[in-house]
Parts: C-alpha cells; sequence; structure tokens
C-alpha cells in the first residue's frame, strides 16, 4: 500500500456517516388494506452501499457522497498535487455569497418564469455571476435552457430592429419644393436717366 492509499484509507476510517437521502429511508406504510381482497404494503428501507460527508479541502464545503463512489472522489487531486476532497472537517468558515438563483421567488422576471410554468428555487447564497450560470446548467438544466433560448431570440430581434433603423437612417430624404409665389403682369427695370450733359465726340484725324 503506497502512501495515497494509506490516507485514503485513514480518511475512509474518519468519514462521518451520511442519513439516506430521499424521503423512503425508511419504513413506510404504502397501503393499509381497505377491505378484505387488499393486504397491507410497507415499503422497507432501500439497502445500499450508504453514504458519508465529505469535504472540501479548501473552502469547506460539505456535500454527500454515496460509498460506491468514495474512493474515487477521495483520490481526486488539483494541479498542485492536494486532495480534492476530505473526510474530515476541515472547519474553514464557508463564505457565503449574496446572488441567488435565477428561478429565486425575488427575481424581477418572477411573473414572467410563472406564466412559462418554471419551478421556483431558494439558494440565495451564491457567490458570484459564474457560480449562477453553474447553479443553473447544473441544478435547473431544462429551465436554464428555457431561459437562454428566449434571450437568445430577444438579441436577434433587438439587432434586427437596429438593423432596420440603419438602414432607414441611410435612404436619402426627398428635397421639399420651393414655392414660387404668383406675379402679376411683367416687372420691367425703371429707365436709367442720367442728369450730366453729353461729352462732345472727338473726330479720329484721317491719314492721307
Amino acid at each position: 500500500m503506497d502512501e495515497n492509499d494509506a490516507l485514503i484509507e485513514e480518511m475512509m476510517r474518519n468519514a462521518g456517516v451520511a442519513d439516506e437521502p430521499g424521503e423512503m429511508n425508511k419504513a413506510q406504510v404504502v397501503h393499509r388494506g381497505d377491505d378484505e381482497l387488499e393486504a397491507p404494503m410497507v415499503a422497507m428501507k432501500p439497502k445500499s452501499a450508504g453514504y458519508t460527508y465529505i469535504y472540501d479541502s479548501r473552502t469547506g464545503e460539505r456535500s454527500i457522497c454515496n460509498n460506491n463512489m468514495l474512493r474515487q472522489h477521495l483520490l481526486k487531486k488539483r494541479d498542485d498535487g492536494s486532495f480534492v476532497f476530505t473526510t474530515k472537517d476541515p472547519k474553514i468558515p464557508l463564505k457565503r455569497g449574496t446572488l441567488k438563483c435565477l428561478l429565486h421567488l425575488d427575481n424581477p422576471n418572477r411573473a414572467h418564469y410563472d406564466d412559462l410554468g418554471l419551478p421556483t428555487c431558494r439558494k440565495a447564497n451564491l457567490t458570484s455571476p459564474f457560480q449562477v450560470t453553474r447553479h443553473m446548467q447544473k441544478r435547473h438544466k431544462q429551465e436554464w435552457g428555457t431561459i437562454e433560448q428566449e434571450r437568445i431570440e430577444k438579441e436577434r430581434k433587438d439587432d434586427r430592429d437596429f438593423q432596420r433603423a440603419m438602414m432607414s437612417g441611410m435612404r436619402p430624404q426627398a428635397e421639399p419644393t420651393a414655392e414660387v409665389e404668383p406675379t402679376i403682369g411683367t416687372l420691367e427695370a425703371p429707365l436709367y436717366v442720367s442728369d450730366k450733359p453729353p461729352k462732345p465726340r472727338k473726330r479720329r484725324a484721317k491719314l492721307e
């Protein structure tokens, strides 16, 4: 057994057992038998490999892992060689964000999402827009596809409207025709008469 195997074995021994997820985690009465023809039915606790709490070694975020996949997750490493998960709580204060899922009740588009039949989500501690997108892609894949399709169609419509407006602005406008006021009769320039006496004309000498 090498060093990694020994570490993994130790982590698995120290793992905290998580509750079985789902509603049918213990015996429940399905049918009590209303008449003599129907016998009572009881749902027994399902058998599984069990679940274990694992923690992100850097953020301290806790997750539930099926024991069949526990070893595989514990072997995951980062680029620097450190393990991604641990079964021992690192006691790291969790960084809580304030961004909400797009399907949250407080989303401004909630009324429209209700018309589309989209469900609600109470997630409200996401730390960045990237985390919001990742949350939607992983937890609400179909709803994310619907929202994205609407966004793409709106962008295409806005682009077409902009191009139409640009083409309309490039068309030459017809110049207004100047209005000519009608004239009565024919206007003539007044005759100019000088009050100076005319100068005598000089005669040219004839050459013989």
